[in-house]
Formats: structure tokens, C-alpha cells, sequence
């Protein structure tokens, strides 16, 4: 378990504050669970109605049987995906209509002790809307029967009494209520009506559209609901409007492609009758059996002729190149090219002669020169076959261009046999044309109105149902368990973070962890609450507020080791903190381990000790130090121990710190070291006044107490700076009057402790817990 260190609140700390207002916490434990319960008790059970629906999405597989025909026909292309369906089932319009169906606008309560309990199905009237203002705020009405045929309907502008199946005009709409089988329940029934805006931005918040994963192309629906049989009805019938809108926009647009054909049917139909009947007209008129035909017959004739007339020319070319080839000087030793040879057998030979002849000069220039008789004999022979060749050909010319023009008279005779073809027939060839796009578009019109015709039979819905609406068996709210234990829970957090911000925002001494936060001053002891009286160290005292003046005892004995006659002040930040108390049980506790000690009332502005312990205070330091009595006379018996005596304070002087300064005060110290072990110095306030800084220099040690509870953190920067600046000699902290820490006995620090002895006056067997103390180092 966690221990509470000096570090602050630790949860040990603040565990043993919370049990310490035990009955505190039963009492929210108790009042949260009361609270949670009645919550229970009276609150609306809500429950959820699922429903699953597959949609068509090619991209996801989700095909509805029967679609392959109509993917076929191909006619309507309305692709769909899950993502577009789910926000066409969250649309506003398509939950409009439900509630307009259903008429969920109207509520119908049940008065009952604690709250009003929503009513449907099984109601004693049926009421229906002929006519409803959609801009009316939310009325209620109360309805009640009177007798056996009439009822009374009570409303914001009065009440009126009417007979069942009446038709009533309310400033919401005309209505008709009608009596049903069902008996009356209860005495009188409300009615609230809202508009259908604000009903449906209701039910759409109401409504959860979801798609499962992207894998798959099913939609999961969720209604939450107070009734389930309402939330049934209302999912179903959002699916089936959804549905029947999914089918209704096919068949939309397969009527509007149907009429739009059937309206272009008929002007394509008139258009093709006026052209057909133009084409017969046209033929009766010009007495043309086949235009076709003989158009053909005529452009046939023509490409035959102009065929013959590119033969001819080519010839002529033929002719024209070899004729130059020939007659050019630079090609009378060469061959003439075998390509350009005219298919006319004279001038073949006297190519192939004339090509010969070239051959064989070149084979005897190989062993002859050119002036050999044989070379000159062939040169000869040669030039006579060139001349043969020029003659044939001119002959060969002139019957090519006597061919050529025989060929371009017929030619033009054709022409102007085509051209003599009337012009009409350019007429007929358009509106034939005409006659073919008419009847191609009449076609095509009368297949599609088909196909639409088959579409519009067989549409089908873009999704189907898998789960009708059900209920969840068991309401999702509220979750008795979670509410008793938030219960439990929260009687425990008020009281908890209250102690927590209490212990938190405190100004004053919690614990020991805010003395050692604030100041680097060791803390000696701890003093636990006395609430038994003034003086707690008698002889026979085992309390354990007396058992802790003991270890202060201890303490102090390390703190002043290395000296003999010790003398200790203990002063305090502020009146009221206890210095008065440790300062007199201090030196009874040291006076009963048979030192001689003496108590010196040194707070000369507002002394007690005296007043407590009973003793006289005409005389004392205040008289003495102005030479009014002496030395003898100012010490006396304290009446607490035989080793304890007493100085008291005197009475107040206007200068209390001047006599301090005096060299009287001085000499009482040392006569007082030299008679006694141990001087105890109860000063005044040191964060009021100077007067236990000016007592400081007759001190060996300085006790500063701080008080549990009184003590501001604040305050606890004086420490620091007397302990930082030395003003006071081996100063240790005293926390006083710490309350009890359940189970801990006194004491911060302390831990369990061992068992102790029992007083004998004092609730004999019962085991005190008292602490072990780890010693500070003091200066």
C-alpha cells in the first residue's frame, strides 16, 4: 500500500482523508444509486430496428436477378453504386414521405403519475389529416370521450365536443377522428402535432444508413425508437417508398422515350409518305421504267472509251521517246533500250539487227581500232538501220494519232450522249435519298419504341430487401448496469473531488510535505491535536500527544549535543499557533528527566502562562529589568514539576523591546545558565514583532511552530528567511495540533509504530498506534 511521504498528497494521504468522512461518502454512495435508480425507473427504453437491403453495383457484384435482359436492350443507362444509395435513403424527401404516410407528425400520450407515455397501435380513435397546414408550431391537444358517441377535444382556443367520424377545422388542418374497437385505456389521451419539417429532420437524425465494408453492396439501416412496433412500421415503409420511388424513376423515363418516339413516329411517317409519293410522280411524268440502269449502261460505255484513248496516248509517248532516243548523237553507238520497244514486228527486227550490229562493233573495237574496214563496214551498216528505225517510227506516229483522234470522237460522243440524260434524273437521285434517310430513321424509331415498351414491363427495383425492419429483443438504452454503476460513481467523485479540492486549494497546513515544499527549515517534531486540556506531560502520562513531547525530547537533546547549559527559544509566525503549549510541555517533559529547567514567559505584549498554570504576575522580567525586583524574587516553582521552575513575564510594559536590550536582561541569562540545564524561551511572534530576534542571542537553539490548520504557506517564508539568513540560532520546525489520520495515530511521517504502554486512568485495552520518528540533522 502507498505510504504518505513528505513530498505533499500522495494517495495514502488522501485515502486516509477520504475514510476519515466515511459516512460523508455513504451518503452520495446511497443518494447516486437512489438517483440512478429512479432515472431507471421512469426513463424512456430506446431500441434499435435494423434492416439490410442488397443494391446493384456492378462494380461490387451486387446484381439483381433478372437485370442480364435488360443490359441486353441497353436502352436506359441509369448506373447506381451503394454510395449513391445511401444518400438517396438519408435524403430528406424520400423521409418526408414516409412521414406523410404514416402521419408520424401526430404523437399520442398517455397521462401517467410521473411522466406521459407515448401510445401507438392499440388506441381507442383513429385520427386522420384531410388537410394539414405545414407551418403550424408544435399544439397539443386532449381528447376524452363523452358517452358512447361523442368525445371532447380540448385545445389551446378551448375545448368543443363533436361526434365520432366528425370532420373538425382546427387551425392546424381539417381532421377526422373516428371511433375504434379498442376500449379507453385511460380517461383522456393527448395529442401533439408538429410539422412535417421538424418531424422529419427528427426521424433523419433518428435514422443510421451505413454501408458494412467496401467489399460487398449491401446497406444496413438503423432506427432508434421508443416503441418498437412504431420503428418497424417506419423502417419498412421508408424501404418499400424506396423501392417504389426506385421503380417509379424507370418508369418515368421509359414513358417519356416512349411518347417522345411516338411523336417522332408519326412526323417521319407524313415525311416518308411525301417523298414516296413525290418519286412516282417524278416517273409518270419523264416515262422512266429504270434510271438506274441505263445511267449505268451510259457510264460504262464512256469508261471504256477513255480507256482506249490512255492506251493510245500511251503509245504515242512510247513513240515520241524513242524517236528522240535515237535520232540524239551521243546514243548512235549505244543499243536501243529493250523497254521502249514498240509491239510492232518490222520495227522488232530492226531493233534486235540494230542491237545486234552495236554488240559486235564493241567486240571487235576490243582488238581493232576504229579505222579498220571491218568497224567502218558495220558503222556504215548501222546508220542505214538508224534511218529504217526514224522511218518506222514517223510511220508508226502518224497511225497512233489517227487512232487517238478516232478514240476522242467517240468519247465526246458519249459525253454528250450522258449529258443528254435529263437533269431530272439529278432530281430523282435526291429525292431518293431523301426516300432512304426517312425510311432508315422510321426503322430505327419503330425498334426502340419496342425495346421501351419491353423495358417499361420489366423494370425492376435498384435494390432488393434482405432483412425486413426487426427490433433488437432487449432496448440499447438505457444500460441499467452502466447507469446504477455511473451512479455509484459519481456518489463517490462529489465527495472524493471536494475533500481533493479542499486539500488542494488550502491556504493553510495541510500536512508535513507543505511545510518541507515551502521552506528547506528540518522539521523536529510533529504535536498531534490535544483536546484533554492545557498540559499533557505529567509524571503518569502515557497519552500519545505526551509520548511525542517525549521524542521531542529526544530530538532536541541531538540538537544541543555539544553544548551544557542549553537554552532554546520557540517562537511562531502569528498568535494563536501554539508556541504558549509547546513551550510550557517542553519544559515539563525535559524537567521530569530530572534536568533543572526553567520557563521564561518572554512574551511580554500578550503572555499566558502564567494565566494557565495559576500563577501569580504582579512581578516579574518587565519588573525586573527596571530594577524593581531582583533575581531572587523573579524565579518561583511552576507548580508543574520539582524541576521545573517558572519566570514570568510581568506586567505589559510600553516598550517591551528596549527591555529586552538592557544589560539586566543580559546578566539574567547568564545567571540563569550557570542554575540551570535547560532555559525554555516562549518569545512573542517573530512574524509580528523583533522581540525573539533581539532573545536570539541568549538562545543556543530556536523552535519555530507552525500550526496545523492556522499556519498560511504563506507565513512559512519567514522560516525560510531566518533560516537562510541565520537571524536565528539552529532553527528546526515544531508542527503543531495535527489531527488524527484514520488508522495512523498521530502524526505525519510516522508510519504504524509498536505497541505502548496503557495509562492507567485511560481506556484500559484499547492498543495505541504510535509512531517511529527519523531524527532531522539540526544545526
Amino acid at each position: 500500500m502507498v505510504q504518505k511521504t513528505d513530498s505533499g498528497i500522495t494517495p495514502r494521504y488522501i485515502l486516509d482523508s477520504f475514510m476519515r468522512h466515511w459516512y460523508f461518502f455513504l451518503l452520495f454512495m446511497m443518494a447516486g444509486v437512489l438517483v440512478a435508480w429512479l432515472y431507471l425507473r421512469y426513463a424512456t427504453p430506446g431500441y434499435k430496428v435494423r434492416a439490410k437491403i442488397l443494391v446493384k453495383d456492378d462494380q461490387k457484384g451486387g446484381n439483381i436477378p433478372g437485370q442480364e435482359i435488360l443490359q441486353q436492350l441497353e436502352v436506359f443507362s441509369n448506373k447506381s453504386s451503394v454510395d449513391n444509395e445511401v444518400e438517396i435513403l438519408k435524403s430528406r424527401t424520400l423521409m418526408q414521405k414516409v412521414v406523410q404516410n404514416l402521419q408520424l407528425n401526430t404523437s399520442y400520450f398517455a397521462e401517467g403519475r410521473i411522466k406521459e407515455s407515448e401510445q401507438y397501435g392499440n388506441l381507442p380513435f383513429a385520427l386522420q389529416w384531410l388537410a394539414l397546414n405545414d407551418t403550424i408550431n408544435k399544439v397539443s391537444y386532449t381528447i376524452a370521450p363523452v358517452g358512447v358517441d361523442k368525445f371532447q377535444l380540448s385545445g389551446p382556443r378551448g375545448s368543443r365536443t363533436a361526434s365520432w367520424k366528425d370532420t373538425l377545422h382546427l387551425p392546424e388542418g381539417v381532421v377526422k377522428i373516428d371511433r375504434t374497437a379498442f376500449p379507453f385505456a385511460h380517461a383522456s389521451y393527448i395529442i401533439k402535432v408538429s410539422s412535417i419539417d421538424e418531424t422529419t429532420g427528427n426521424y433523419q437524425q433518428l435514422l443510421d444508413v451505413r454501408i458494412p465494408n467496401k467489399q460487398v453492396s449491401t446497406i444496413d439501416l438503423g432506427l432508434d425508437t421508443k416503441i418498437p412496433e412504431k420503428g418497424e412500421k417506419i423502417l419498412n415503409n421508408l424501404l418499400n417508398s424506396y423501392l417504389q420511388a426506385s421503380v417509379e424513376d424507370k418508369n418515368r423515363i421509359a414513358d417519356s422515350t416512349i411518347a417522345f418516339i411516338d411523336n417522332r413516329l408519326i412526323i417521319v411517317t407524313q415525311e416518308l409518305s411525301g417523298v414516296e409519293k413525290n418519286i412516282q410522280q417524278f416517273k409518270q411524268a419523264n416515262e422512266l421504267a429504270d434510271i438506274q440502269a441505263q445511267s449505268k449502261l451510259l457510264v460504262e460505255g464512256t469508261g471504256d472509251a477513255h480507256k482506249q484513248l490512255l492506251e493510245q496516248q500511251v503509245q504515242l509517248n512510247v513513240v515520241q521517246s524513242l524517236e528522240q532516243y535515237i535520232r540524239a548523237a551521243e546514243n548512235d553507238k549505244r543499243v536501243v533500250p529493250s523497254s521502249l520497244i514498240v509491239q510492232d514486228p518490222t520495227f522488232v527486227g530492226l531493233v534486235q539487227r540494230y542491237n545486234n550490229l552495236q554488240l559486235e562493233r564493241e567486240r571487235l573495237l576490243m582488238s581493232n581500232t576504229a579505222s579498220n574496214p571491218l568497224v567502218v563496214n558495220m558503222d556504215q551498216q548501222l546508220a542505214g538501220i538508224r534511218g529504217d528505225l526514224l522511218s518506222n517510227l514517223s510511220s508508226l506516229k502518224k497511225g497512233i494519232e489517227v487512232g487517238i483522234s478516232e478514240q476522242e470522237r467517240n468519247a465526246s460522243a458519249l459525253s454528250q450522249k450522258i449529258r443528254q440524260v435529263p437533269a431530272k434524273e439529278r432530281i430523282f437521285l435526291d429525292i431518293s435519298r431523301q426516300q432512304a434517310i426517312k425510311q432508315e430513321l422510321y426503322l430505327f424509331l419503330l425498334k426502340k419504341r419496342e425495346e421501351s415498351a419491353i423495358s417499361k414491363t420489366s423494370n425492376m427495383a435498384i435494390a432488393r430487401i434482405i432483412d425486413d425492419a426487426k427490433s433488437d429483443a432487449l432496448p440499447f438504452k438505457p444500460k441499467r448496469f452502466l447507469i446504477l454503476l455511473l451512479g455509484l460513481v459519481l456518489g463517490i467523485a462529489f465527495p472524493a473531488g471536494y475533500q481533493y479540492m479542499k486539500e488542494l486549494l488550502s491556504r493553510r497546513i495541510r500536512n508535513k510535505g507543505d511545510v518541507t515544499n515551502n521552506t528547506p527549515v528540518p522539521v523536529l517534531a510533529e504535536i498531534g491535536h490535544n483536546p484533554s486540556g492545557y498540559l499533557v506531560t505529567r509524571s503518569n502520562s502515557r497519552s500519545p500527544v505526551a509520548e511525542q513531547f517525549r521524542a521531542l525530547r529526544t530530538n532536541l537533546q541531538f540538537v544541543l549535543a555539544d553544548i551544557t547549559q542549553k537554552s532554546v527559544i520557540i517562537t511562531s509566525s502569528m498568535g494563536g499557533e501554539g508556541k504558549t503549549f509547546v513551550s510550557t510541555n517542553l519544559a515539563a517533559i525535559l524537567a521530569m528527566s530530572g534536568k533543572k529547567v526553567v520557563l521564561m514567559e518572554m512574551d511580554l505584549r500578550k503572555p499566558k502562562i502564567a494565566e494557565r498554570l495559576g500563577l501569580d504576575n504582579h512581578e516579574g522580567f518587565s519588573t525586573y529589568a527596571i530594577g524593581k525586583t531582583d533575581i531572587r524574587n523573579l524565579i518561583n516553582p511552576s507548580g508543574i514539576h520539582e524541576n521545573c521552575w517558572f519566570i514570568s513575564s510581568g506586567p505589559i510594559p510600553p516598550n517591551p523591546t528596549e527591555l529586552l536590550l538592557q544589560a539586566r536582561t543580559q546578566e539574567l541569562f547568564r545567571e540563569l545558565n550557570e542554575r540551570f540545564d535547560y532555559i525554555i524561551i516562549d518569545s512573542a511572534p517573530i512574524g509580528l514583532v523583533t522581540d525573539a530576534q533581539v532573545l536570539a542571542r541568549h538562545a543556543d537553539a530556536s523552535l519555530y511552530v507552525v500550526r496545523h490548520g492556522v499556519t498560511m504557506k504563506q507565513q512559512l517564508q519567514i522560516s525560510k528567511d531566518l533560516y537562510m539568513q541565520r537571524k536565528l540560532p539552529r532553527l528546526n520546525i515544531i508542527i503543531n495540533d495535527v489531527t488524527t489520520q484514520s488508522g495512523h495515530g498521530y502524526g505525519y511521517g510516522y508510519g504504524y509504530g509498536y505497541g505502548y504502554g496503557m495509562e492507567a486512568d485511560e481506556k484500559r485495552g484499547l492498543l495505541r498506534k504510535l509512531t517511529k520518528w527519523a531524527v532531522p540533522n539540526g544545526k
